[in-house]
């Protein structure tokens, strides 16, 4: 988590244009936030897990390691999907967290709907389309978390090479 804060911090702090203190206590408290509730919806779905995938759980949870057993071919595109709703999954917790942290401070501000305007062919560059700007915030969360998750990656696949790499002498 540690790792994670300190880079969203810094996105946050680069995108946002806010003090780095201030980057870092919102990063800090998404965060928390996020792994609270991960934990809890967890904890709701694990009653429903089947006993193999419970196994494998157990197994890298206490030893850092999968059990063989016979699925074992089927784990990479499990394990795939599994990455990407956990993604999802904390991005949008992360950005319920920020919107409620910000409301609760009063910082919210009113978001501003703007018509999308639909414009002729060769009308000049007077006469351009309007678009919805793409919520700042949004956009920097989701490239804070793609960079916290591809870090926190590297540094799990640096750490197995390292165990196999030990392992093997």
């Amino acid at each position: 988590m540690l790792v994670a804060i300190a880079i969203e911090g810094l996105v946050l702090y680069r995108f946002l244009s806010i003090e780095h203190k201030t980057s870092m206590q919102y990063s800090a408290t998404v965060n928390l936030f996020s792994t609270f509730v991960g934990w809890l919806v967890f904890f709701a779905v694990q009653p429903f897990i089947p006993p193999h995938l419970k196994l494998e759980l157990i197994s890298y949870f206490f030893f850092e390691r999968f059990y063989t057993n016979f699925w074992q071919s089927s784990v990479a595109p499990n394990l795939v999907l599994a990455l990407l709703g956990i993604f999802m999954g904390t991005f949008l917790i992360e950005l319920k967290g920020l919107e409620l942290l910000e409301s609760a401070l009063g910082k919210s501000e009113k978001k501003l709907k703007e018509e999308v305007e639909k414009v002729g062919r060769f009308r000049g560059r007077k006469n351009r389309v309007i678009g919805v700007k793409a919520n700042d915030k949004t956009y920097a969360l989701l490239v804070a978390n793609a960079c916290s998750f591809s870090v926190i990656l590297i540094l799990l696949l640096a750490r197995f090479l390292d165990q196999t790499r030990f392992s093997a002498l």
